[in-house]
């Protein structure tokens, strides 16, 4: 019987709920022929993590024990090959010592490179350089998320290193009839202003005011007490409480419920790398209003199943909320579109990793 080499996914698992940790679950489920997968969770399993705080001083030593831990993790498990999933907020400096310690006992590594262009701690013109070298010492591959990243970072990185794979989804488990949806609007993120939450809260308000009828479903909660207070006042003020239905986090077959009942995916947020979200939403036959913003756009344009609104403006929100209520026929029709759209399957996947896996673990 043929020996499977032992492939390792370093990086956060859910909680909290993000984009990076939803992605890194999923390739994990996928079944790579000739390896078996490991796991070394990054997360700090707080429900309530705020992503866009200053550098976290009393963090320091909880992120120095686990690469304590994850010395013991290698020393014990003997991996073959690593997937490491980076971003450019302040998380990256804890990982180039994940990468030194994998380069240190010989094991190749692949860098799941999840950044925005702009706007994150190591996006700096001369921190950005200083990655791409650190990179191209400690790692074998560096995947990158879109055509669009790959055009901007490989003026940055190695481009033999570089390759993409798109955020991707299981589109058998998002499967459902289109007919039987029930629900009108789902939001899915942390409840925060970057996310555009209160630019839905307002818009929603707006929409109450003027009676019509509709139910939001919310998938996610608030980065802090101090936020998640801000949005139970305007929810009681604004008697938004027959709604909007707070469902908290969710995941696994409950999400996916959430997903296949609701009609229109909403996603207001001011920006986004490659956002996941979206493909879900296509996956699951939605509708989708999005903002306006390029990461959006990146995904969407061409598609026909979708609406944006101008980023950071609840009028226009509500005028788009208002138009799909109103035009059933539409909405139908951007649903029948997203279920022809194939491109984000994770099967694609699965063939590029394993391909890349392959050839720096010959």
């Amino acid at each position: 019987m043929k020996t499977l080499k032992k492939n390792v996914f370093i990086g956060p698992l859910p909680p909290p709920l993000g984009g990076v940790a939803v992605i890194n679950q999923s390739f994990q489920s996928l079944n790579y022929s000739g390896y078996t997968n490991l796991v070394f969770d990054t997360s700090n399993k707080n429900n309530r993590e705020d992503l866009y705080k200053g550098l976290p001083w009393q963090n320091i030593f909880n992120e120095y024990k686990k690469v304590k831990k994850l010395k013991g993790f290698i020393k014990k498990n003997h991996p073959d090959v690593a997937n490491v999933f980076m971003t450019s907020g302040y998380s990256i400096i804890r990982d180039f010592f994940y990468l030194r310690l994998l380069k240190a006992n010989k094991i190749p590594v692949v860098v799941h490179f999840h950044s925005k262009k702009k706007g994150e701690f190591a996006l700096s013109p001369k921190r950005i350089k200083l990655v791409g070298k650190l990179l191209k010492k400690y790692a074998d591959k560096i995947i990158l998320l879109s055509e669009d990243h790959y055009n901007y970072f490989s003026n940055y990185f190695d481009q033999r290193q570089c390759e993409i794979i798109e955020n991707f989804v299981d589109y058998n488990s998002f499967n459902n009839i289109i007919e039987n949806k029930t629900d009108d609007f789902l939001f899915v993120g942390r409840l925060s202003k970057e996310k555009g939450f209160f630019d839905l809260l307002k818009a929603s308000a707006e929409l109450n005011k003027k009676g019509e009828l509709f139910k939001i479903n919310v998938v996610g909660i608030a980065p802090n007490s101090q936020v998640q207070n801000e949005v139970e006042d305007f929810v009681k003020i604004n008697n938004l409480q027959e709604v909007i239905h707070f469902h908290g986090l969710k995941f696994g077959d409950e999400k996916l419920k959430l997903f296949k009942k609701s009609k229109i995916l909403i996603s207001p947020s001011h920006f986004e790398n490659s956002p996941v979200v979206l493909k879900e939403g296509i996956a699951a036959k939605m509708a989708i209003i999005a903002s306006d913003i390029e990461a959006n756009k990146n995904i969407l344009q061409g598609k026909n199943n979708y609406s944006f609104h101008q980023v950071k403006n609840p009028k226009d929100i509500t005028m788009v909320m208002e138009d799909l209520l109103n035009n059933p026929i539409t909405v139908l029709e951007h649903c029948k579109a997203s279920e022809k759209i194939k491109d984000y399957d994770n099967e694609i996947a699965r063939k590029k990793l394993e391909r890349i896996l392959n050839n720096i673990c010959l």
